[in-house]
């Protein structure tokens, strides 16, 4: 006696699995879901420390940055180990304006800028200097020639000879800072000045001021980093108010900041993204 077919009720095991997993992503929520604004695509410049390469301690934000959708461009700076400061701090801006362009090329609409140490340093720099920034991070910003006066006084004396005496492109060895320590760096009097004047364009306290009041400012600094101790005033307080900009300090040294914030700056700037000020 032939029997009829067997029906199976009820889902596939495969297709059971599948839709659990999404049941549970439904539930639980899902953080790095594209911005609710279809209309804006944010694009993100990412600036390493000195004497890094370009993702060095940068990479998992790099990977939240694009996991949340956005546009990511990591320009190799001109104080990479690779260049060695083969650029002045005004040509580092201009290269970090061609990587704005790359990203707004690719369809970003609005740009925000990501520094690490002196990259946190240029970021100030560029947001002071140019109106297309959406918003500015700046993690354990570091490189302070107006509170390092004395240490490079001698060298910023040979530098300003040098530069008289017209062998500003002449290169020579200066004393630099890096994490705390002094070593010799290789480059020309023009290109040193250009970072280390107290009087130059590098001056964090002066390029603050300079900031958009529309921009606004996420400043990490790590417990065990020295920048701590000098606190919001140092830098944050003197750029303009504004309500969404933070200010944090979280357990790490320098080169943690980036790691430990990672998740911070990608959730700040998916919500300055679907919740501008005022709305």
């Amino acid at each position: 006696m032939l029997r009829a077919p067997s029906t199976r009720i009820g889902p596939r095991p495969g297709l059971a699995l599948c839709l659990t997993l999404c049941l549970f992503l439904v539930l639980t929520g899902c953080l790095f879901s594209l911005p609710a604004n279809a209309a804006e695509r944010l694009g993100v410049v990412v600036l390493h420390d000195k004497s890094e390469a370009p993702e060095k301690y940068l990479a998992e934000t790099v990977r939240l940055l694009r996991n949340v959708g956005f546009l990511v461009e990591t320009p190799e700076m001109p104080w990479s180990r690779k260049r060695g400061f083969d650029a002045s701090y005004q040509q580092s801006l201009v290269e970090i304006g061609l990587a704005v362009g790359e990203l707004r090329s690719k369809g970003a609409t609005q740009v925000a800028i990501v520094g690490h140490g002196l990259g946190a340093n240029a970021a100030l720099g560029y947001a002071a200097t140019r109106p297309d920034v959406f918003a500015l991070v700046a993690l354990a910003p570091s490189h302070d020639p107006e509170r390092t006066r004395d240490i490079f006084l001698a060298d910023l004396r040979k530098a300003h000879q040098m530069m008289v005496a017209g062998r500003g492109r002449e290169r020579s060895a200066f004393m630099d800072i890096r994490h705390g320590k002094d070593y010799d760096l290789s480059t020309t009097a023009e290109i040193y000045l250009s970072y280390s004047d107290p009087d130059g364009p590098a001056v964090m306290p002066r390029t603050a001021e300079g900031i958009l009041p529309a921009v606004p400012l996420l400043w990490v600094v790590g417990t065990n980093d020295s920048l701590s101790r000098l606190g919001r005033t140092y830098v944050y307080s003197k750029a303009p108010e504004h309500p969404q900009s933070r200010y944090e300090e979280i357990l790490a040294d320098h080169a943690g900041v980036p790691v430990e914030a990672a998740r911070m700056v990608a959730v700040w700037l998916k919500d300055l993204l679907e919740k501008p000020a005022g709305k």
